[in-house]
């Protein structure tokens, strides 16, 4: 997990968090900047690399619980808490690694992002029979 401690990341987790609109990607909360932090979508334990194409805003919090499980299982594990996970956000990254990183990085972002569209599409579908069954 990349933090704030001085030096080029501190440049690193600030234009990350300016390129993806300030918020965390797992609770859509801005966080203090000392709680700033960028998420590996591939986390490096897994073969994801540091660039940019790999990186999502998080606070240290979310970042941490996540460790490295898939993007879709923690974001599915954090919406299934409450959280408003920002899946828009999530697939636009996962595309992006999908289309710039390794090979290993864009099997990873492709299937992640088809994974996460269609848990969106299930939770609309869901709630478009909840909101005609009321």
């Amino acid at each position: 997990m990349a933090t704030l401690d001085g030096g080029p990341i501190v440049r690193r987790v600030d234009e990350i968090w300016e390129r993806d609109g300030g918020r965390c990607v797992w609770c859509s909360r801005d966080a203090w900047p000392r709680d700033r932090t960028v998420e590996h979508l591939l986390p490096r334990s897994r073969g994801g690399r540091d660039g940019a194409h790999n990186l999502l805003p998080a606070c240290r919090s979310c970042n941490r619980e996540r460790k490295s499980q898939a993007a879709v299982a923690y974001a599915r594990r954090r919406a299934g808490a409450g959280a408003a996970v920002m899946a828009d956000l999530l697939v636009r990254g996962l595309e992006r690694l999908a289309a710039h990183g390794t090979a290993d990085e864009r099997r990873y972002g492709g299937k992640q992002a088809r994974m996460v569209r269609e848990w969106q599409a299930g939770e609309r579908a869901l709630a478009g029979h909840l909101a005609k069954a009321a």
